[in-house]
């Protein structure tokens, strides 16, 4: 029997509601575990990193390290696909610049075990961190926390969360939404499917934590946007919210025409970003804790490799 009118609608949207409840969270994470590269088949030095969390999940990174002498630390996280080793080369040109880059993948991707969460991508920050400070030598550890998409949202509660534990002396937004429940009711859109029942459904999506509010609570770290105006994945519109819902000191560097997380692609985009991190640098954090002596936490069975 075939079903009219307000029926057909409501088995639509139930059907919907089913095959979204199903996979919601793929909407935010699309993890791969498979990796296409290490940084060695990039000619570049670096360590394998192991992380411990506090519910025994094993996380994998890489510390790439910098030209001598070393500015200082770049913590990037990476966007909501593939792992690391697509992701590296976002990053890959900074170690010439005398920058390290602590990268590492969520639960889930790449060599790391578990299932990703918005929550365990945020407290897993806080482990990972304190395991490459053990790692650094003192004077290498003023870090500067770079977030792209995805990572850029994690980037920011994280920054929001921790300022005062870790010696964080910039955060730097590239191409992030501004609510995890706002980017899914814009995707939803999309499709013919899902259209009618965008906003509803969008509700399954956790909206916390509240990325707008969070920006503002990252204050007094110095935070720049960075957009292309050309983005189809993630508007522009988002990082100027982003950009009014934070406090000063605060940049926003939209990049006529440039795709998504397309900005950093020019050298004169990369040397502005250069700038400002050098500059950033010489301005001390909030942290109350400068990590010089034994971490706040336990990090037993924490550990970093050489090049395997």
């Amino acid at each position: 029997m075939m079903l009219q009118g307000s029926h057909r609608r409501w088995f639509a949207l139930s059907l919907c509601l089913l095959l979204f409840a199903a996979g919601c969270s793929s909407l935010l994470f699309v993890p791969d575990r498979t990796l296409i590269r290490t940084p060695e088949n990039l000619g570049l030095g670096y360590h394998n990193v192991v992380i411990n969390t506090d519910d025994h999940v094993r996380l994998h990174g890489w510390l790439l390290e910098g030209q001598h002498p070393v500015k200082g630390t770049i913590v990037f996280l990476h966007g909501n696909a593939q792992n690391i080793s697509y992701h590296i080369s976002a990053v890959s040109w900074l170690p010439e610049k005398h920058y390290n880059v602590f990268l590492y993948d969520y639960r889930g991707y790449g060599l790391s075990e578990g299932k990703p969460t918005v929550k365990n991508s945020i407290d897993d920050f806080k482990i990972a961190v304190k395991t490459v400070l053990q790692i650094l030598p003192e004077e290498q550890r003023k870090l500067i926390i770079f977030g792209q998409s995805l990572g850029g949202a994690l980037a920011i509660a994280q920054t929001a969360r921790f300022k005062n534990e870790f010696p964080i002396y910039a955060l730097v937004v590239d191409s992030a939404f501004s609510g995890f429940r706002r980017i899914a009711r814009e995707k939803l859109k999309i499709p013919a499917l899902t259209r009618p029942f965008s906003t509803l459904l969008a509700k399954l999506i956790t909206d916390k934590p509240d990325i707008l509010k969070q920006i503002a609570l990252v204050h007094p770290v110095p935070t720049l946007f960075i957009h292309g105006t050309g983005d189809t994945i993630i508007s522009y519109k988002h990082s100027e919210l982003l950009y009014h819902s934070a406090r000063q000191p605060k940049q926003l560097w939209l990049t006529p025409g440039a795709k998504h997380i397309g900005s950093l692609a020019k050298n004169n985009m990369r040397q502005r970003l250069l700038d400002y991190m050098d500059n950033a640098l010489t301005i001390a954090p909030p942290a109350k804790t400068q990590h010089g002596g034994k971490p706040a936490i336990r990090l037993s069975g924490s550990r970093f490799t050489g090049p395997p």
